[in-house]
């Protein structure tokens, strides 16, 4: 994700953005309060609802039987009696004898396994057993006003901070791509809170979708952040703070945002690999909760373990689903849209292929050269190559108004004027876009179309309207931009260039060598013509994309030179014809 200059997004946007987060998360919080009540709550002097088992194991102090003992003991002193004259109980000595026996009384302890009965269905919950409910994580019906407090804070700085990283990481983000982040929060906390309103173990994996848009759409490091520490909020709001479930499902997060950063961000460019990645790092969460489970003595029960993976079969699904949802509204590019857009079947390529057969040949070429230099220089090499098959489709508008799509000794431009000339030609760029439209193209793939030629001017019919005594200023030969923002477009215009500077030159086998001349005069005008300037290259890069560029058109100009076969002697012709037999 990369942002053109003039895109900033309103600072006012920020404090909206946090405010709806935390909006957000109160919301989830009050509506996860209501369900865990609803499931596991408990009201002080009512009914049980249903009957409460140990959750876990724990060793647990029996207030109530130890005091009725203490008493029963206690009550066995009859009293204190005294000889002064009569003999008297001593009230006051009696309770001291009293309180000192209940003192040598050793507190009554229980040991709790999991699955033992806390409380039985319709039984008066004593404040004793709000107490024992409440260690073993279930919820009492008072409403969390502490809770929501600490968790509108919370999420408060959390989301300021995660603007501020963002922006500390070099990520300046377009207005509507602030918003895809904020999109993919929301919806991932919704997700989470769905999950854990089906089946409360399941909160961690509802984070699966958002794992899947966020490693295919965003960089590698922004994308593991968003989904760790976005994960981990959303478990904040959900699910009990007190609850030992809570620590398993961030164990069960961290593998999901492991994993996803390990399988998906490399070559994931099917749907069917999307799901088989997000499957197999919930299926690996699942297996991490069990062992947690297991090592804190819970019971585990294979059905259970069967229905989280179902959960996660679900959820990977989900993400596949949703996935062109996303890249439509905000126009984001996956590597599985990418593919679709790069296949020779796309209708757009199709039509090109059949109208404008000379550009689609070319933008071929432009898009190999590219992607070369793109690789080379670590970049996003699909995107490059994609954004060049596209770069050049406005000129579907009037094919044979240039020169690839000119039948030979045929040329329109000869009984035009120059002005007209520059005009029809300048104009691919803006037919370009209407045909970006027209066919639903993402906003990145048509900054290649609007960013390819910069501001460059075309000199030779400048020249031919000077010639013609027309004193016409240069400017109204040249593209209006603008000039290329990110250096996959600048590789594009580069590459155009230099495809076009070869091709003029109808090379043959034997000027192969001048390759590199060709190449480096494309590059070097372009940079003294300032077309480069808001593209952050190094020398070093430019070396680099010159001697790619160089490598990819010597293996498509190169030439068959078969060594010449000597006519043999009449005694070695006869030698071969005797072996041959």
């Amino acid at each position: 994700m990369s942002q053109k200059e003039g895109e900033l997004p309103d600072p006012r946007f920020k404090r909206f953005a946090i405010g709806i987060l935390v909006v957000v998360a109160v919301l989830l919080a009050c509506g996860s309060w209501r369900i865990e009540v609803g499931r596991r709550g408990f009201v002080v002097g009512r009914p049980a609802p249903r009957t409460y088992v140990a959750l876990r194991p724990m060793t647990h102090v029996d207030e109530e039987s130890t005091a009725d003992l203490r008493d029963m003991v206690a009550s066995r002193v009859m009293g204190v009696y005294v000889r002064d004259g009569l003999i008297v109980v001593d009230e006051k000595a009696t309770e001291r004898l009293r309180d000192e026996i209940r003192r040598t009384i050793s507190p009554i302890e229980r040991h709790i396994s999991p699955g033992d009965i806390l409380v039985s269905n319709g039984e008066v919950i004593t404040p004793a057993d709000a107490d024992l409910l409440a260690r073993q994580g279930y919820l009492s019906s008072d409403f969390p006003w502490r809770r929501l407090l600490l968790t509108a804070l919370v999420v408060a700085l959390w989301s300021y901070w995660q603007f501020h990283f963002t922006a500390a990481e070099g990520n300046k983000l377009a207005l509507r791509e602030e918003s895809y982040l904020l999109a993919l929060v929301i919806v991932g906390w919704a997700l989470q809170f769905f999950a854990g309103g089906l089946k409360y173990e399941a909160t961690p994996l509802g984070s699966l979708p958002v794992a899947g848009w966020s490693f295919l759409t965003l960089p590698a490091g922004m994308a593991y952040h968003l989904v760790t520490s976005a994960g981990v909020m959303g478990l904040l709001i959900v699910m009990s703070l007190e609850s030992l479930e809570l620590m398993v499902a961030l164990l069960v997060l961290a593998v999901i945002g492991f994993l996803g950063y390990s399988l998906l961000r490399w070559k994931t460019d099917t749907r069917f690999k999307l799901w088989k990645g997000l499957f197999a790092s919930g299926l690996v969460g699942v297996l991490m909760w069990s062992l947690a489970a297991w090592s804190l003595q819970r019971q585990i029960m294979l059905k259970d373990m069967l229905v989280l993976a179902a959960f996660g079969a679900a959820f990977s699904a989900l993400g596949v689903l949703l996935l062109p949802v996303w890249e439509e509204l905000f126009g984001i590019l996956s590597p599985i849209r990418l593919m679709d857009l790069s296949s020779p079947a796309h209708p757009l390529l199709r039509r090109l292929e059949v109208e404008a057969p000379g550009t689609y040949h070319h933008s071929l070429i432009v898009g190999a050269l590219a992607e070369g230099a793109a690789s080379k220089l670590g970049l996003n090499s699909l995107l490059v190559r994609v954004g060049a098959y596209y770069h050049d489709i406005g000129k579907l508008k009037r094919p044979h108004f240039f020169v690839e799509n000119q039948l030979q000794g045929s040329n329109v431009h000869d009984d035009f004027s120059p002005t007209l000339s520059a005009l029809s030609i300048i104009a691919h760029v803006r037919e370009g876009l209407e045909v970006a439209r027209e066919y639903h193209l993402p906003s990145r793939i048509c900054d290649f179309i609007t960013e390819h030629q910069g501001t460059g001017c075309l000199t030779y019919f400048h020249q031919k309207a000077q010639s013609m005594g027309e004193n016409l200023p240069k400017e109204q030969f040249c593209y209006p931009g603008p000039l290329p923002s990110s250096k996959e477009t600048a590789l594009v215009m580069l590459a155009d260039s230099t495809e076009a500077a070869v091709r003029a030159l109808d090379i043959s086998g034997k000027e192969v060598a001048h390759l590199e001349e060709v190449v480096s005069r494309v590059v070097e005008n372009k940079v003294r013509d300032g077309q480069l300037k808001r593209v952050d290259f190094t020398l070093r890069e430019l070396e680099i994309v010159k001697e790619a560029f160089v490598a990819v058109l010597r293996s498509m100009y190169h030439t068959r030179q078969v060594k010449a076969i000597e006519e043999e002697k009449p005694l070695l012709a006869l030698a071969s014809s005797e072996r041959a037999i």
